[in-house]
């Protein structure tokens, strides 16, 4: 993880100069991250750009898995205990989703692309959520998001060359 931040950092980690690995280190990076917040979705949208020209499902898929292991920092955090982290004050809202519903709450909200999964990784550690079925459900979740993300990317862009070749 210190290897790509310290190369995203410096300007050498871009998705148009290393292709596919580049779109997942980044996505891993930004994953990982629980107190920095990475814009780890940028980079697929880069990637499916018109400039890059990377496939949007594979860059989805891609970015799913990078972001299903990067969130396990999450997971393992709660099974640790954090209590750093457990005084936020969204932390006991997630706690709540994850006690009542389970793998419904882990599979909607990996669905979604809010920077708070962390906090819900952290609380399914906390009450022992099984690790095997938390990742299954996030890699479903973050697979359903990440490909909307890049398509909506990709058909974004090609709308807007579009429009400008016709102009």
């Amino acid at each position: 993880m210190a290897l790509g931040l310290l190369l995203w950092v410096t300007g050498q980690l871009s998705t148009d100069s290393i292709g596919y690995p580049g779109v997942w280190l980044i996505s891993w990076v930004a994953a990982s991250s629980i107190i920095f917040p990475i814009p780890g979705l940028a980079a697929s949208c880069v990637a499916v750009s018109p400039a890059v020209g990377l496939n949007p499902l594979y860059v989805g898929l891609l970015v799913a898995s990078a972001e299903a292991i990067g969130e396990m920092t999450g997971y393992l955090a709660g099974v640790a205990g954090s209590p750093i982290i457990e005084k936020s004050r969204f932390y006991p809202w997630f706690r709540k989703w994850v006690d009542k519903r389970g793998g419904k709450a882990v599979f909607l909200f990996a669905m979604l692309p809010i920077p708070f999964f962390d906090l819900l990784g952290i609380a399914a550690g906390a009450i022992g959520y099984p690790a095997r079925r938390f990742f299954v459900l996030v890699i479903l979740g973050k697979s359903v998001k990440a490909t909307a993300i890049a398509y909506s990317c990709y058909f974004g862009f090609t709308s807007i060359f579009n429009v400008a070749d016709a102009i």
